[in-house]
This record gives structure tokens, sequence and C-alpha cells, in this order.
């Protein structure tokens, strides 16, 4: 009977961390991401990118990595409602935002980092949904790539969790 209980407590245990590695990253690579990221990795280990203060702004995303200079969690002045994520980050973390006049044409776009953080992109007041997301744990380059359905108008990408005080991202129109 007691050895009963414990396969069962033992299975329950094992029931309960099943759900938990859906939302981890998963292993498999720099290919093996949902989409494409080939681009992304290149210009992300490629030397020249595009230096940007947080706060700051670019007429569009350039055709490389752009290099956020962040703040202090408390010093960030973020427009996006505060996500649960953001709440429970603390101040030995960094985050920033920057705002583009425009992404071009409206469409689906990816952003995308070489480490784990949060991210938020608000259009017309509003914080968008993400369409998708992929995450690899075994990719040199690339972390996370998300993306969102951006349209005509100024667009802020805000960034949040980095443990380091400048982080590069590409942001570019989905494949």
């Amino acid at each position: 009977m007691k050895m009963q209980r414990s396969i069962w407590i033992a299975a329950a245990a094992m029931a309960c961390l099943v759900p938990l590695n859906a939302y981890a990253a998963e292993p498999g690579g720099c290919e093996t991401f949902a989409w494409p990221v080939a681009t992304e990795l290149q210009w992300l280990k490629a030397a020249d990118s595009e230096p940007v203060a947080s706060g700051g702004s670019l007429k569009q995303p350039p055709a490389k990595a752009i290099q956020l200079s962040l703040l202090p969690m408390d010093e960030v002045k973020f427009t996006a409602d505060q996500s649960r994520r953001r709440k429970e980050a603390d101040n030995s973390q960094f985050g920033g935002a920057v705002t583009f006049e425009s992404v071009g044409e409206p469409g689906i776009y990816q952003i995308s980092l070489p480490v784990r953080s949060w991210v938020d992109v608000v259009q017309g007041g509003k914080t968008l949904k993400s369409a998708a997301h992929t995450s690899k744990t075994d990719c040199d380059g690339v972390r996370k790539s998300i993306r969102f359905p951006m349209g005509e108008g100024p667009v802020t990408v805000e960034i949040s969790g980095i443990p380091t005080d400048s982080v590069k991202f590409v942001i570019r129109r989905g494949e």
C-alpha cells in the first residue's frame, strides 16, 4: 500500500512537470526554429550594427542588427502595459525601448534576440499580441524570435529582463 502511494505521488509529480516543459526553450540547433533565422543569425553575429540609446528612434528598421543601450529597469519609461514578467524583473536587470517611424509595409515582422528576454511591441497606443514565437537553447547567436502583426505608423519595441546594459536585436519582415 505504501509502495503504491509512492508510485502515485511520483506519477503526479511527473505530470506536473510536463506542462512546464512546453514553455521552456527547446534544444535543436539554429536550423530547427519554427521559421528561418539565418539572416538574423548573420546580422546578430556581424560586427556592424546600428547603435541606439534607450528611448531613441529610427526612421525604419535597418538591414542589420540594432545595438540597443539599456537602462536599469526602474529608470525605463515603458509605454506598454506592465506585463507580469516585467513586474517580476528586478533592478539588477536592464531594459529599453526604440521607436520606428514606420516598419514599412504592414505585415508580420519578427524580432530576434541572442538572449532570454521579454519583448513588447506598442503601436497606436496598444500593446500588440504576438502572432507566434520560437526559441532554442542551443543556437549560438539567436535565442528567441517573436512574430508580431504590424501596421502603418510608428512602432515601439520594448525589451526588458536583460542581464547586461545593452542588447543586440533584429527586426525584419517575416519570411
